[in-house]
């Protein structure tokens, strides 16, 4: 499981679109909308390339000016652990 956490910055008066076009992607969940155009959400995906996939979606929503990569945890991502073992 990968887990990220987002803030997008939207166009004022288009926020509430943007969230129900976000809302239609898997893994998504909004939690926070901060002066009317600062939207804070969650994306879940079981793999790295899934999320990334997912997050790429974010770009062809109508009114989001920024998106802005907060965080992600892909500590039982597999290919994240395979990478790992490589590694050392």
């Amino acid at each position: 499981m990968v887990i990220s956490g987002f803030m997008l910055i939207t166009v004022k008066g288009k926020t509430d679109a943007v969230i129900e076009q976000l809302q239609k992607l898997p893994g998504v969940e909004v939690h926070h909308i901060e002066q009317e155009v600062k939207v804070v959400l969650t994306l879940e995906a079981d793999s790295v390339d899934e999320s990334y996939r997912i997050g790429e979606a974010f770009k062809e929503i109508d009114g989001i000016v920024s998106i802005c990569l907060a965080y992600t945890n892909f500590e039982d991502d597999e290919a994240m652990q395979h990478q790992a073992v490589i590694q050392q």
